[in-house]
């Protein structure tokens, strides 16, 4: 981990550096509109009593090759904002209702520093938000302490977003990296295979992190990872990945366990078929969230053998947590999200949600809007149930979400589902697990 911590903090350092440059100095130009509630007025406290707009600026890809992580924003921002707006938040003396500007960072760092600049120098937002992946997550995180603002984010690993702390004023939503890799092992025990592992991972920050964890875990549970070396990774971005196929297979390993981003899997998917590869049991992490991407995961013959694959599973209808905004459960946002948005359920909902939350709560509690007030009140949340479950902010400012894990299974309505067979870190998911099968070559 600490090797880890070191490779991150050096890029990440240099990546934002440069987004946080070219966001300070150009000013940018942002991407969205505003959504909700009422009237023009900035944030702030207004002299002797009346009425406020908090505007809270909402940085996600809304474009580019994360943009498919944002198909639900705008139903999540039409149903909080109503809410939130029923009632309003009385706050020294004012009446404030909210706003939310949305900016869209185009899947890129640089440019998701350039719209949260914009979100709170020209817009006028005083709370801001980030989500999906470290490329957002981190550059919006930057801006806020640069300019002094509440901020939350969320949609990543913990480390990839601490190394480039400590925050004063930005908080995070995020899974631990080293529970995420124990439900991978978890789920391994429940199958009958020759315990050895083929990774396929590339040389990105994510990929050096789930090598590290991989091999040290592989040891503690008693398995074999049969391509070790660093130097067998692929290079960051690579999409052909026929020389590590080769050698996993000749080595006959039964688990396959793949960190790389969609287009990558899908490029791997092709090498595996080619190849004639039929390991037990496939772990295709990061790049895989979505039952539409795994149903374009086909043969040559251009059958879908997608299914039956697994991923760690950030979000589930299934969940026992119920939103304290809205009182609305897991499974009734996820039929919600159905009608709506017209896709099956995915991670989205709940990493959607719980900003809301928590914002929420923190202006329920706050003793001022002043950014340090604000910050006070969302240190100070401790065992808060929401529609992650239980949160505590750490010492971090981390917010540790659930991690389970997950299996892609056939389902009439959207031909695949994913099925919570593992919850090792979330015991009160215990209830809802299904059994684990293999890859089932030949169904």
């Amino acid at each position: 981990m600490k090797k880890l911590k070191r490779i991150a903090a050096l890029v990440l350092a240099v990546i934002f550096a440069i987004g946080l440059l070219a966001a300070c100095s150009g000013g940018g130009q942002g991407g969205g509109g505003g959504q909700g509630g009422g009237g023009e007025q900035g944030s702030g406290e207004q002299p002797g009593g009346g009425e406020g707009v908090i505007k809270i600026g909402y940085v996600s890809p809304i474009t580019g090759p994360m943009a498919h992580f944002s198909v639900g924003m705008d139903r999540t921002i039409e149903n909080v904002v109503a809410k939130m707006n029923e009632t309003g938040y009385d706050i020294g003396g004012v009446h404030y209702t909210i706003e939310v500007i949305k900016g869209d960072s185009e899947s890129d760092p640089v440019k998701a520093a350039e719209v949260a600049t914009k979100l709170v120098q020209s817009d006028g937002c005083s709370i801001l938000l980030g989500e999906w992946t470290p490329d957002t997550m981190n550059p919006v995180s930057e801006v806020a302490e640069k300019l002094k603002v509440p901020c939350i984010v969320d949609g990543g690993p913990d480390v990839s977003w601490t190394v480039a702390g400590p925050y004063t004023y930005s908080f995070a939503c995020a899974m631990r990296y080293e529970k995420q890799v124990d439900e991978y092992f978890n789920a391994f025990d429940q199958m009958n295979t020759n315990r050895k592992i083929g990774l396929v991972l590339d040389a990105s920050v994510d990929g050096v992190g789930m090598h590290d964890l991989v091999l040290a875990k592989a040891e503690q549970y008693g398995y074999t990872v049969v391509n070790p070396d660093m130097s067998e990774m692929a290079q960051e971005g690579a999409t052909d990945f026929t020389a590590i196929v080769q050698k996993i297979q000749a080595e006959g390993a039964d688990i396959m366990l793949a960190s790389l981003l969609g287009y990558q899997l899908s490029g791997l998917w092709a090498n595996v078929d080619s190849l004639g590869y039929q390991p037990k049991f496939v772990i295709l992490s990061k790049g895989m969230h979505f039952s539409s991407d795994v149903l374009t995961l086909t043969n040559a013959a251009g059958e879908c053998t997608g299914a039956y694959t697994c991923i760690e599973t950030q979000w589930n209808r299934q969940y026992p947590f119920t939103s304290s905004l809205l009182g609305k459960t897991a499974e009734e946002l996820s039929a919600d999200f159905e009608e709506h948005v017209n896709e099956a359920p995915d991670l989205t909902i709940g990493w959607d949600y719980v900003f809301f939350d928590l914002i929420d709560q923190a202006l329920k509690t706050t003793a001022s809007i002043s950014s340090e007030d604000i910050v006070a009140a969302l240190e100070n949340i401790q065992n808060f149930d929401c529609i992650y479950g239980t949160l505590s902010c750490d010492e971090e400012h981390v917010f540790e979400t659930p991690i389970t894990f997950g299996q892609w299974v056939p389902d009439e309505k959207w031909g695949l589902r994913k099925a919570v067979t593992g919850a090792k870190h979330v015991p009160a998911a215990e209830p809802i697990l299904e059994p684990q099968v293999d890859m089932q070559w030949n169904k």
